[in-house]
């Protein structure tokens, strides 16, 4: 009887592991949104707060299910403190959705599809630019953009 009861007991805690398993089928990935350009980007993911990333910098996010993110760059003065976005109209602004399912996370563009950008550096795609999509690794996006980009025209 105990022999039995044990094996009872084993089998529904190997049946119970791998339902679990099964069930997360959502990824957990910690990605990076790189600012490479004078704007100061202000982001949100799913619609949650804002947050910013200053020129030069980086910050870590975590794609945990499919989701979007809401990106827009603005002229900012250095050192401001508070809201850039109550400075004027973005002066960059996408929207991607992105994809985080198994081992796997990454930004989509271009006919639902992902596509690698092996060995292009931080070049962006054609639609994509100033943003460069899954670089340096699946799901990094980098706002890359010149040095007179917020410099006014004359």
């Amino acid at each position: 009887m105990r022999g039995s009861m044990r094996l009872l007991l084993g089998g529904a805690l190997c049946a119970a592991s791998a339902l679990a398993g099964a069930s997360g089928a959502s990824a957990d990935c910690v990605r990076h949104v790189y600012n490479r350009s004078p704007y100061v980007l202000v982001a949100t993911q799913d619609g949650g707060p804002s947050f910013t990333v200053r020129p030069g910098t980086s910050r870590a996010i975590r794609l945990s299910r499919p989701g979007k993110l809401d990106l827009a760059g603005y002229c900012g003065l250095p050192g401001l403190r508070g809201d850039p976005a109550g400075l004027a109209q973005p002066s960059v602004q996408e929207s991607f959705d992105y994809q985080a399912v198994l081992d796997r996370c990454y930004i989509e563009f271009g006919h639902d599809f992902f596509r690698a950008e092996l060995g292009r550096g931080f070049l962006p795609y054609e639609g994509t630019q100033p943003f460069t999509l899954n670089n340096p690794r699946q799901g990094d996006i980098v706002l890359y953009a010149g040095r007179d980009a917020c410099r006014p025209v004359r």
